[in-house]
């Protein structure tokens, strides 16, 4: 099923059930008129996605349109949910004090439905998915006191074009240089526009001088999509390091510091994918001493089994975006063994980043993050 199509069914849900529960959010004296509009202004909404994506999105104000979209749907969702739970807690007065709730109660359980899932709305829309945490992470390194002071910054998922700009990652890049981080590594997702790739890339590579240790660069799939031959000659072109299934030597002496990197596998490939991150784990940690300190990139968070496995010290991850959705830092839909944060097992860390930016403009109770790795003997 391709991308448009699983969306709009996904829109055409949202709808159905928004329109269904329209009675517990509508007043009765406005309700034909107003639900035959939601009818309208959804099927619009549905058909013009169907038909215009992808191709809107090299409209001048695509991220506008597209946002207000999102919103409109992310509102309903809030609409349905806290509609249908005032229609089950008014069923259940109904049923036990043998009344029936009466007009002026029931405008009131309209302004209970609209008020948080409007507040949800904007503050998910224009507040939470513009603002990136800085995330402290402090890593134990008392076996490898070398490390010790060793400051690292994880950046992950941009997805620069509609929804993050070539300015908002100049001052992102910006903000992490003046933390003084000794390295930038970066776990795939960045390039996601062909019309401002090449421009981001040499922001990216006039802010190398600022990370003594370098700036290392894993794939995601969204620079595959994007177009890996002409990301691969251009990133050739700089002082970025691409680790494509390959690692480097960043300390040397006795247990010396290796970065690894590997490049992006489905995780839907079944034993098939699985066999070949293994293979692409085993490349990369090719010629890497046993005593070494170990640090993988990988763009999916699966391949921290692989990591957990080959008893790799840290594997910085992105891909999940934390889910974008949580509640209580749970993400509501796991769609994945490894969503977001911290993991350990034995001596190995896993982390999964919720990424900089959203290829989906709406997070809730999930913000983007750069983290820091501390290390401390």
């Amino acid at each position: 099923m391709s991308f448009t199509i699983m969306m709009a069914l996904v829109m055409a849900v949202i709808a159905c059930s928004s329109i269904l529960l329209a009675k517990e959010y509508i007043s009765a004296n406005v309700y034909k008129s107003a639900r035959k509009k939601l009818i309208i202004i959804n099927l619009v909404a549905i058909v013009g996605f169907a038909v215009l994506y992808p191709k809107i999105l090299d409209f001048e104000y695509a991220s506008i349109l597209i946002k207000l979209v999102v919103m409109w749907y992310v509102l309903q969702v809030f609409l349905s949910i806290i509609a249908l739970l005032v229609k089950i807690f008014r069923l259940i007065y109904e049923k036990t004090s043998g009344t029936k709730v009466d007009e002026s109660r029931r405008r009131f359980l309209h302004g209970v439905v609209w008020v948080p899932a409007i507040s949800a709305t904007l503050y998910g829309g224009l507040y939470e998915s513009r603002n990136i945490e800085f995330v402290e992470q402090d890593i134990d390194c008392s076996a490898f006191p070398k490390l010790n002071g060793l400051k690292i910054a994880h950046l992950t998922d941009v997805h620069l074009g509609n929804f993050f700009s070539v300015r908002q990652f100049y001052e992102i890049l910006n903000e992490i240089a003046h933390k003084a981080p000794d390295m930038l590594v970066i776990t795939g997702d960045i390039f996601d526009s062909g019309k401002i790739n090449d421009e981001a890339i040499k922001i990216l590579n006039a802010f190398t001088p600022y990370f003594p240790f370098g700036v290392y660069f894993c794939w995601g799939n969204h620079e595959h999509i994007r177009g890996i031959k002409h990301l691969q000659e251009a990133l050739s072109k700089t002082n970025i390091k691409v680790l494509n299934n390959q690692s480097v030597k960043i300390l040397s002496g006795d247990k010396p510091l290796y970065l690894l990197g590997v490049d992006y596998v489905d995780e839907r490939g079944g034993q098939e994918s699985a066999n070949m991150r293994e293979q692409y784990l085993q490349k990369a940690l090719k010629d890497v001493p046993e005593d070494a300190y170990k640090i993988l990139l990988a763009h999916h968070s699966i391949f921290i089994d692989e990591a957990f496995k080959h008893n790799i010290n840290l594997t910085l991850t992105g891909h999940t975006h934390g889910g974008q959705f949580a509640f209580l830092g749970i993400p509501i839909i796991p769609m994945f063994k490894y969503m977001r944060g911290r993991f350990e097992q034995n001596n190995s860390i896993g982390y999964v980043s919720n990424g900089a930016g959203s290829w989906f403009p709406y997070r809730i109770g999930c913000p983007p993050e750069v983290t820091f790795f501390n290390f401390k003997a």
